[in-house]
């Protein structure tokens, strides 16, 4: 049964590594076509009113999560009558946040885009945008029930490959709107709300045909299941708000004291920041609903397997991807800007450290939320992403340089570690011991030996340094990083794979 897990794990960590790649991809070039199709005018409209809409789908994002854990949790139990009532509890509840969304947002829409919104064409055309890709994303709301089903199968390859083929075609339409049509913006917000709102379409139809007892319609009249799905979701919803404004607010912090320049060194930095997170989250996040599931179970040893992978296998990815904007920074930045703007560098290293001392708590949350005790934990995450944004404006506010903002991000980002381990062992009564041992000690063991790379002269070419630096890594990780057990485990997954093809 362990061994099926672990086979499905790597197969899952393919498959999402698979999909990042094409999506990135796809991504830059979209953005490249839209801007070309419809003008600077038009497309900065779709991104301002984009990013009001961003921010109603936070919402969503807090509602995924809480589907995710309370049907995993069912399903660890093996409880089939349990899932299908959590499902249908999700289901009403999502159901009664699209409607409120859209009541609250049409509105909201009408009053503020005519007093604010600054474009130079018809507000028509702003309304126009708004309203239909509002739509887009209040039917994306009932889906996210059976998004939370295949999450807790772990149908990856299903909600991967319609990610892929939706992005092949936002690609592919914003190519089209380059040659072809007159009224663009029309077209291109009627294709991107459409593409928003398909993914819910294709959950549904694969449930009701593979899952069909799963999410079976049915009203469930038990008022405490709601109640403890609200009060999750609440407690979620309060470290996610803290989260988006540690990192939206550093922006606004920089602006506040230095120029646009250095808001784009920050940006620049930040948008590398995010496909390195990506890279590593890939890795773990197939891992994700078997921990809740084994948690559900009462299967400790697994569950404990499973929380030291997710901690180690995360820190060593995100070494491993940000190790070359360690090794040589200028010159990557050099080859994908051509110009490296002011700080940028500074900006990149700073972001890269903070990202490797958070990646080393991933993976708790899961099995604290899976636990259902998550007010501790929510509590100290989030007040400590507030506090370390307010003391980072208080630094700035000093006369240092812009950098020192994420240098005091980095010291918050240790305390913070510190805090979720203290709040993992007063939570769950949880033996950290078993974390430093297997996964932080060897992970701290891994970036010591490391630092001997920086000995290599500056003289030696870029590209060379790279080269070397990755072997050097590749060889510390594999025998410094990882057990025996944890080696011969790879080994015989990728022979499997090798033997089977």
């Amino acid at each position: 049964m362990q061994e099926n897990s672990n086979r499905a794990i790597v197969y899952n960590s393919v498959i999402l590594y698979g999909k990042m790649v094409i999506n990135t991809v796809c991504a830059l070039l979209t953005t490249r076509f839209a801007l070309q199709a419809l003008g600077v005018v038009d497309y900065g409209l779709y991104a301002v009113l984009g990013g009001i809409i961003s921010f109603i789908a936070i919402f969503n994002t807090i509602m995924l999560s809480t589907s995710n854990r309370f049907i995993a949790v069912a399903i660890g139990k093996g409880d089939i009558v349990e899932v299908n009532k959590q499902f249908n509890v999700n289901l009403v509840i999502h159901t009664g946040i699209a409607v409120l969304a859209l009541l609250i947002a049409v509105p909201i829409g009408e009053w503020y885009i005519p007093r604010y919104v600054n474009y130079d064409g018809p507000i028509s055309n702003a309304l126009m945008v708004y309203l239909v890709s509002i739509l887009g994303c209040i039917f994306s709301f009932v889906g996210v029930p059976y998004n939370g089903v295949l999450m807790a199968k772990e149908r990856f390859i299903v909600f991967s490959l319609v990610d892929v083929i939706l992005c092949l075609l936002k690609m592919a339409v914003a190519w089209v709107l380059v040659y072809y049509f007159e009224n663009k913006l029309l077209i291109y917000t009627l294709m991107m709300a459409f593409m928003t709102a398909a993914p819910t379409i294709v959950y549904y139809s694969y449930c009701n045909s593979h899952y069909s007892d799963i999410v079976k319609l049915r009203f469930v009249r038990d008022k405490q299941m709601y109640k403890g799905v609200f009060n999750f979701s609440a407690w979620v919803g309060v470290g996610a708000v803290a989260h988006i404004a540690k990192n939206q607010g550093a922006a606004l912090v920089v602006n506040t004291f230095f120029n646009t320049v250095m808001n784009t060194a920050m940006g620049v930095a930040t948008s590398i920041i995010t496909y390195i997170n990506m890279f590593a989250n890939s890795a773990i996040q197939p891992m994700q609903p078997q921990i809740t599931k084994s948690y559900a179970a009462g299967d400790t040893k697994r569950t404990d397997e499973l929380l030291i992978m997710s901690t180690k296998y995360s820190f060593l990815m995100t070494l491993m991807i940000g190790s070359f904007f360690l090794v040589a920074p200028e010159w990557l930045l050099s080859l994908w800007l051509g110009q490296v703007p002011p700080y940028a560098t500074v900006f990149l290293i700073l972001l890269v450290i903070d990202q490797l001392v958070q990646s080393l708590n991933a993976g708790i949350s899961n099995i604290i939320w899976a636990s259902g005790k998550i007010s501790l934990y929510q509590v100290f995450t989030s007040a400590l992403n507030l506090l370390a944004l307010v003391t980072g404006y208080f630094v700035l506010r000093g006369g240092v340089a812009a950098y020192y903002l994420i240098v005091t991000y980095i010291c918050f980002s240790v305390i913070r570690f510190f805090a979720i381990q203290w709040s993992l062992h007063r939570t769950l009564n949880y033996e950290n011991r078993k974390l430093w041992e297997n996964s932080y000690i060897p992970s701290i063991a891994v970036v010591a030996l490391f630092l001997l790379i920086f000995l290599v002269p500056t003289s030696v070419h870029p590209l060379l340094r790279l080269i070397i630096s990755f072997i050097y890594l590749c060889f510390l990780e594999w025998f410094v990083g990882l057990t025996c057990i944890e080696r011969e485990r790879l080994i015989k997954l990728i022979n499997s794979k090798l033997n089977r093809r």
